[in-house]
């Protein structure tokens, strides 16, 4: 996935991030999908597909990179510990620059 394209960024590496935000905060910390959805700032559907799998593999696997690397433990961090209502975008950003590098392929 490297020099990802707007698609990419908008169809998988912001849906991953997401999903990997909502598995974190709802495995470890017992999070509700309305609080979760609050948090990542979607909608508690958009949580529940998240949390279903009901995503593509591309999706999946980054996600489970994301997970596996620990690469939104400072965001969920954050969220958990009464910080910012909401993620920002200076946060995902910070993530998608971390993840133009890894080629899943």
């Amino acid at each position: 996935m490297n020099h990802p394209e707007c698609k990419d960024i908008v169809n998988v590496i912001l849906p991953a991030v997401r999903a990997s935000i909502a598995e974190t905060m709802r495995k470890k910390y017992g999070y509700k999908q309305e609080e979760i959805a609050r948090h990542i700032g979607v909608v508690q559907v958009a949580v529940s597909k998240y949390l279903g799998g009901k995503h593509s593999e591309e999706i999946e696997s980054l996600k489970n990179y994301i997970i596996e690397h620990k690469l939104n433990e400072e965001i969920v961090r954050k969220l958990v510990a009464g910080g910012p209502s909401k993620i920002t975008d200076t946060e995902i950003d910070a993530l998608c620059e971390k993840l133009v590098a890894v080629d899943l392929a």
